[in-house]
């Protein structure tokens, strides 16, 4: 999941525009699969403006400003969160969008929104086991609010 993060931050993620670029046309266009805006499949789209993305942050109650740049963007969300473990969170909300865009293009499974949250909860809920006991409790107490 680092890696993938990492992957964004430099913005080298395989999304449809960064395959295209590269001159590998895998897919047909290089629209999001995730809405039906008609927008390009970016890393900015495909994460933050997408009305799906959108959705699905706002459901954690995280809110980005899109007119800064991406770092900007994560550091004003950070401060504004409060969130001892906004991090993780924004990484595993992130990896599950990505994960739930791969099995639509890929295994043709339907993306949903209460996919997305039942596979954000399980993840957190797995990758809390590696927090301190009192943090891992904060974290679980924040995710059993969303239903």
């Amino acid at each position: 999941m680092k890696f993938f993060v990492w992957l964004v931050l430099v913005d080298r993620l395989n999304t449809k525009t960064m395959l295209s670029r590269r001159h590998i046309y895998v897919h047909g266009n290089n629209l999001c699969v995730m809405c039906d805006t008609g927008e390009e499949e970016t890393i900015d789209h495909l994460f933050f403006t997408c009305p799906f993305a959108r959705q699905c942050w706002l459901s954690i109650n995280i809110n980005w400003d899109n007119l800064l740049s991406l770092e900007d963007r994560w550091v004003h969300a950070r401060s504004t969160n409060h969130q001892p473990f906004f991090t993780e969170a924004t990484m595993i909300a992130a990896w599950e969008i990505w994960k739930l865009r791969n099995d639509k293009i890929f295994e043709r499974q339907a993306a949903s929104h209460n996919r997305w949250l039942c596979n954000f909860k399980s993840q957190c809920f797995a990758q809390s086991v590696r927090f301190k006991a009192d943090l891992r409790t904060a974290f679980c107490f924040w995710l059993d609010g969303f239903t």
